[in-house]
């Protein structure tokens, strides 16, 4: 048996994602995390506004991942391999022991300030584009100004990013060919060039920041490859700004690796709907709350008796 653990990115964030996990001893981390990020998390993230500001969410869904990975670990299941969509690669590197938890919070609190002001400074917007493969989409992006595929995420779910005339054009276009695309509640146009001034304040604090060798090997959500060297990945969380998320062949390559248990750890339960699509082979397991934990440990348990 061969366990990933993947981490969710600002897309899962919800008002409250922290509450769930108040009074479990895995709670402690917050304690971590708040010191780090010079404020109080917990009431971060019960603000129902807090998704619709980069700064806020990313470190909110980062705090709730890390409750969720902490109770995980504390109860000895102990990932083979992981990865993280967007933000989520940041979680992951945690996990995978590159950072710490305080300079992953730190980091994040960055990230999402210098993204944030990335979206103040040039506005734009995404959208999911569903039922079109590929390279449908590759000619729809090619024939709009301004618009690029920013996730790759599953068959048939492609998100694609740039300046809300660009991004309503798509919406016309994807339904002419036969598919449609979903306008997604987000503050600008992630992956994509207008989180350019985003890159060097990340990379910044990355510099000045205690990066080591990853205890696990971490699946780059750039390039879809394993990452096992501190310096190589640095520079994969700092390209992840402008590159898109190529988690499609992200979870076939946990696959290749030889996954077969694939754990998202934290809110939201996206990845885990994505994996079910993309590799079905796979058992797919999610912690979002304490209620999830026995089970997912249990069957984790059994299947590693079993050989599986």
């Amino acid at each position: 048996m061969s366990t990933a653990f993947v981490f969710p990115g600002q897309g899962s964030h919800r008002a409250g994602v922290l509450a769930s996990w108040s009074g479990h001893p895995a709670f402690a981390i917050v304690d971590e995390v708040d010191v780090a990020l010079g404020r109080d998390v917990v009431e971060l993230s019960l603000d129902p506004s807090a998704g619709d500001r980069t700064a806020d969410a990313q470190p909110a869904i980062m705090a709730a991942s890390l409750v969720a990975w902490r109770a995980l670990v504390d109860a000895g299941v102990r990932p083979d391999v992981v990865a993280g969509h967007s933000l989520g690669e940041y979680t992951a590197a945690v996990a995978a022991g590159a950072l710490d938890v305080a300079t992953g919070t730190r980091v994040v609190a960055a990230r999402g300030r210098a993204m944030g002001e990335a979206c103040r400074q040039r506005p734009g917007t995404m959208a999911a584009v569903l039922k079109l493969s590929p390279d449908a989409v590759e000619v729809l992006v090619d024939a709009i100004d301004g618009l690029v595929i920013a996730n790759d995420n599953a068959p048939g779910q492609i998100v694609v990013a740039g300046d809300p005339d660009a991004v309503a054009a798509v919406r016309e276009r994807a339904r002419d060919a036969g598919g449609r695309a979903l306008p997604l509640g987000v503050e600008g146009a992630f992956h994509s060039p207008a989180m350019a001034p985003a890159v060097d304040p990340v990379r910044a604090i990355l510099d000045a920041s205690s990066v080591t060798d990853p205890d696990i090997p971490l699946v780059s959500g750039a390039t879809a490859r394993e990452i096992d060297r501190a310096q190589p990945l640095a520079e994969a969380l700092i390209a992840g700004i402008l590159s898109p998320v190529r988690w499609r062949e992200v979870q076939q390559r946990l696959a290749e690796l030889g996954v077969t248990e694939l754990v998202e750890v934290g809110p939201g339960g996206v990845l885990a709907g994505l994996a079910k699509r993309t590799v079905p082979d796979l058992t797919v397991h999610t912690v979002a709350t304490p209620d999830d934990l026995g089970a997912v440990v249990a069957s984790l348990a059994q299947h590693a008796a079993a050989g599986r």
